[in-house]
C-alpha cells in the first residue's frame, strides 16, 4: 500500500517536494490531501499536483481519515502549533527544519509523539543523499583517522527574502542556512560540543545576517561554521580535516553529489533524473529523504536511523545558545 501524504503549506518547499514525490512510483508515495490558509491557494495546488483533497484550514487536513502522514512545510514559527495539530489528530509527522524554534516546543512534541507512538522527524533531507551515507561510511572505516576540525561555510543572497530577515516570520540566517553547518558538526562529531561561541551581526529587524560560530568538542577538536544570507551563492563546500586523511564533500554542501578525498580519489552520485522543474537547487533530492520516511512507517518505527530524535535536540540546543549569544531575542508566532 502506498504512502498516504498530506501536505501542510502550499509553499515553495512544500512544492518541490510534490514534485519530488511524483517522480516516485504512485503505488509507493501518494499525495492524497493538501491545506493552505486559503481554499484558494489549496485548490491551486491541487490542481497542479492532481490530489483529489483541498483545505482551506489545517484543521480540516488533520481530519481527513485517508492521511496517514503529513508533511509540514508552514513557515518557522508555525512548525510547532501544526506538528502538535496533527499528531494529536493521530497523524505521523514530517516536519521541514528547524523543527522547532525552541528546544522546549521540540520536547513537547516529541512527549506527544512518544505517548501515541507516532513517528515524527525534522527534515534535515541533507542526511538521506547518498553522497552522505558514503562519507559516513569513511568516517565509520576511519579513512580519516580522528577528525580534527570540520570546516563549514554556507552563503546564499536571500537578504531579500522575507521569510529569512523578518523575527515575525521566524527569520535569521541561522535558522534558514546555518543549521545546516549545525547539522553537519552534530554528524561528524556525534556529541555536543564543550564550549560554544558565535559572533555575528543582527539586521534592523532584530535577527541574524551572518555569524561565525566555533564549536569545541573534547580533545581540543572543533567545527568552524560561517554562515551569511547577504553574499553569493558558492563554494559552499564540507571540508573534514583529520589526521590521517581529508574530505570535502563538494558544493552545494547542503544537497551534496560529489566527494573528494585529499588522496585524490573523487566519488560522484548522481541526482535521479526529472524533468520537472523545481524551486530550489537540487530539489530532486527530496525522493531520498520521502523514501526513508517510508521504510521507517513499514518498519513501524517512531524515529529514522539516519535523523534521530536526539539529534534534533542537539542541532536546536546550539542553535540556541548561538542565538543568544548573538542577542537574537526569542521569536513570537504571528
Amino acid at each position: 500500500m502506498a504512502t498516504r501524504w498530506g501536505i501542510c503549506s502550499c509553499g515553495l518547499i512544500s512544492s518541490d517536494f510534490c514534485t519530488a514525490l511524483k517522480t516516485l512510483s504512485s503505488s509507493e508515495h501518494d499525495i492524497v490531501a493538501v491545506a493552505a490558509r486559503t481554499k484558494d491557494s489549496a485548490e491551486d495546488f491541487a490542481k497542479r499536483f492532481n490530489v483529489p483533497a483541498a483545505y482551506g484550514s489545517y484543521e480540516e487536513l488533520a481530519r481527513d481519515p485517508n492521511v496517514e502522514i503529513v508533511y509540514v512545510g508552514t513557515i518557522n514559527p508555525h512548525h510547532y502549533a501544526a506538528c502538535k495539530l496533527f499528531m494529536e489528530s493521530g497523524k505521523h509527522v514530517l516536519c521541514e527544519k528547524p523543527v522547532t524554534m525552541t528546544v522546549a516546543e521540540l520536547k513537547q512534541l516529541i512527549s506527544i509523539a512518544k505517548e501515541r507512538k507516532l513517528f515524527f522527524m525534522e527534515g534535515f533531507w541533507t542526511r538521506f543523499f547518498p553522497t552522505v551515507r558514503a562519507l559516513q561510511e569513511e568516517l565509520k572505516a576511519g579513512t580519516v583517522g580522528t577528525v580534527k576540525i570540520v570546516r563549514v561555510p554556507f552563503c546564499i543572497p536571500i537578504s531579500h527574502v522575507d521569510r529569512a530577515v523578518k523575527k515575525a516570520l521566524g527569520g535569521g540566517g541561522l535558522l534558514d542556512i546555518g543549521c545546516y553547518t549545525v547539522q553537519w558538526a552534530n554528524l561528524v562529531f556525534k556529541e555536543q560540543p564543550e564550549k560554544i561561541v558565535a559572533v555575528g551581526q543582527l539586521n534592523e529587524d532584530g535577527v541574524d545576517v551572518w555569524a561565525t560560530i566555533t564549536l569545541i568538542y573534547s580533545g581540543g577538536r572543533m567545527a568552524i561554521l560561517n554562515y551569511n544570507i547577504d553574499c553569493a551563492f558558492s563554494g559552499n563546500t564540507l571540508a573534514i580535516h583529520g589526521s590521517k586523511e581529508a574530505i570535502e564533500i563538494s558544493h552545494p554542501m547542503h544537497c551534496p553529489t560529489k566527494m573528494v578525498l585529499h588522496s585524490g580519489e573523487t566519488k560522484e552520485f548522481p541526482l535521479p533524473e526529472s524533468p520537472h522543474k523545481y524551486n530550489f537547487v537540487n530539489s530532486v533530492g527530496l525522493v531520498y529523504e520521502a523514501q526513508a520516511v517510508r521504510e521507517c512507517l513499514q518498519q513501524g518505527l517512531t524515529e529514522c536511523p539516519q535523523m534521530p530524535l536526539q539529534d534534533s535536540i542537539n542541532i536546536l540546543t546550539i542553535i540556541e545558545e548561538a542565538l543568544r549569544q548573538l542577542g537574537v531575542q526569542g521569536c513570537t508566532q504571528p
